[in-house]
């Protein structure tokens, strides 16, 4: 069965879902964006078959199964509930929600339309990744996890702010809680906003899982020096997440060849796992019911 998607937000991250999704098999039935030109640029490009004004428009094709929000953070909660009022799956970007109730309200709309929302929380289908997962599944115990996601984000020129806590925050306590394979409570810090956003750009945390495990965790938008990785220290043996690779002691375990190319097979891997999960009438791999404790993390970090 071939499923018709559109896409919400003619950004960056939109064009590698476009180029995905036809590459599992979907039809892109139009994109959605405030700018006619831009919209139709990218219609254009990757294959929509119609480029619209808004997500009411979009929402209006004919035979939409689906929607992909790619679109600024804050349009993220309000264009994935319309998107399930109007009877479409969807698969959403990170943040999935800024706040632990909208993630919440999500959840419920879900339920009551009986239609899915997948979290594009990519790196757990990352290849490194899902191979650390693999040794944490075959008894594994990561103890300690240490993790940075750094970068200089002051200034973005996609036209609205970014929030390091929710959206980069989102991916690596997702993914340290799934490799600690546990949920866990939170003490956490954040710095001053930032007057070029009105937004903390800098923050860090210690969370504790019920069985003893740590994960400490460090975010920055104010960084010269990109760095991101994840140390998984285990009682036996440490393994390193950074630059695309899993490395242990012996070598590299699994690799991508960078950054870049892991996350766009990763993000081929999600978009597949989706557009074969809606076609086949299934269960999503990751419904947003799975990242609701990283989220959870999050509400309590952000108030910290």
């Amino acid at each position: 069965m071939t499923i018709t998607v559109g896409i919400a937000g003619p950004g960056a991250i939109a064009a590698r879902h476009a180029v995905a999704l036809r590459a599992a098999g979907a039809r892109l039935a139009g994109v959605c964006g405030p700018d006619p030109a831009a919209t139709a640029r990218f219609a254009e490009r990757y294959g929509c078959a119609a480029a619209h004004p808004d997500l009411d428009a979009l929402l209006s094709a004919p035979g939409l199964d689906a929607v992909v929000i790619c679109s600024p953070n804050v349009f993220h909660v309000p264009q994935t509930l319309a998107a399930l009022r109007a009877g479409c799956h969807v698969l959403c970007e990170v943040p999935v929600a800024m706040s632990l109730t909208d993630a919440l309200e999500v959840v419920r709309v879900a339920d009551d339309s009986g239609r899915q929302v997948m979290a594009a929380h990519t790196l757990r289908f990352c290849p490194p990744y899902r191979r650390a997962r693999d040794l944490v599944e075959s008894g594994l115990r990561v103890r300690h996890a240490v993790g940075r996601t750094l970068m200089l984000r002051q200034a973005d020129t996609r036209g609205w702010t970014d929030d390091v806590l929710w959206h980069h925050g989102a991916h690596l306590v997702d993914a340290a809680l799934w490799l600690l394979d546990a949920d866990a409570e939170v003490a956490g810090a954040r710095g001053p906003a930032w007057r070029g956003s009105g937004r903390p750009m800098d923050a860090g945390a210690v969370l504790t899982t019920p069985g003893g495990g740590l994960a400490t965790l460090s975010l920055s938008y104010h960084s010269r020096s990109a760095v991101r990785d994840l140390l998984l220290i285990a009682e036996d043996t440490t393994l390193t997440l950074t630059g695309g690779s899993l490395l242990g002691p012996s070598g590299v375990l699994a690799g991508c060849g960078g950054d870049d190319a892991m996350e766009r097979a990763g993000l081929a891997a999600q978009d597949a796992a989706f557009v074969a999960a809606v076609a086949e009438g299934r269960p999503v791999p990751l419904p947003i019911t799975a990242v609701l404790p990283a989220l959870r993390a999050l509400a309590t970090w952000s108030t910290a």
